[in-house]
C-alpha cells in the first residue's frame, strides 16, 4: 500500500495524517520529570527502611526482603533507571544501617557476599520488569494502530 492509499485518520490537532503515523493516547502524556520520578523513589526507599526497623524492633530479621517490593515498584513505575537508583539506594542503605558493624565499616565476608547477591537479583529483577513493561508497551502501541487502521477500513465507502 503505497503512501497516498494508506487510511488517513485526523490526529489529535485535527490535521489528518496516515494511520501508520498515529500515536496512541499513553504516548502522547508527557512524562513526568527526572526530578518527580527520584523523588519518588527515594521516598519509597525510606519507607522501606522504616518498614525495616520496624521489623528489626519486633527481631524479625528480613529487613532485605522489605527493599524488594520499592526496588520492582519504581522500575515498574518510573522505569529502569529509578529501579537501579532504588537498588543502589537499598544496597547502601542496608549496608549503612542494618549490617554490622553499623556505619561505612567493611562488612564480614557474609554480610559482603549477601549484598552482592542482593544487588544482583535486584539488577537482574529490574532487567526482567523493564523488559516486560517495553514488551506492554510495544503491544498496547500495536494494538492501538491496529484498531485505527481497521476503523479507516470498515469507514470506507465502497465504490463500484
Amino acid at each position: 500500500m503505497s503512501a497516498s492509499e494508506q487510511p488517513r485518520i485526523e490526529s489529535a490537532k485535527g490535521t489528518p495524517v496516515a494511520a501508520a503515523e498515529a500515536k496512541p493516547a499513553a504516548s502522547r502524556r508527557a512524562p513526568a520529570s527526572f526530578v518527580s520520578r527520584l523523588a519518588a523513589t527515594c521516598f519509597a526507599v525510606i519507607i522501606a527502611i522504616a518498614i525495616a526497623r520496624l521489623f528489626e524492633f519486633f527481631e524479625v530479621e528480613t529487613f532485605y526482603l522489605v527493599f524488594l517490593p520499592v526496588i520492582t515498584g519504581a522500575c515498574a513505575i518510573a522505569g529502569l533507571e529509578m529501579g537501579l537508583i532504588a537498588a543502589g539506594l537499598s544496597t547502601v542503605a542496608l549496608w549503612w544501617l542494618f549490617i554490622p558493624p553499623i556505619g561505612f565499616d567493611p562488612p564480614g565476608r557474609a554480610d559482603l557476599a549477601h549484598l552482592c547477591v542482593f544487588g544482583i537479583v535486584a539488577c537482574f529483577g529490574c532487567w526482567v520488569i523493564d523488559g516486560l513493561r517495553r514488551t506492554r508497551e510495544e503491544l498496547a502501541r500495536d494494538n492501538v494502530m491496529l484498531g485505527r487502521k481497521i476503523s479507516a477500513l470498515l469507514g470506507r465507502k465502497k465504490t463500484r
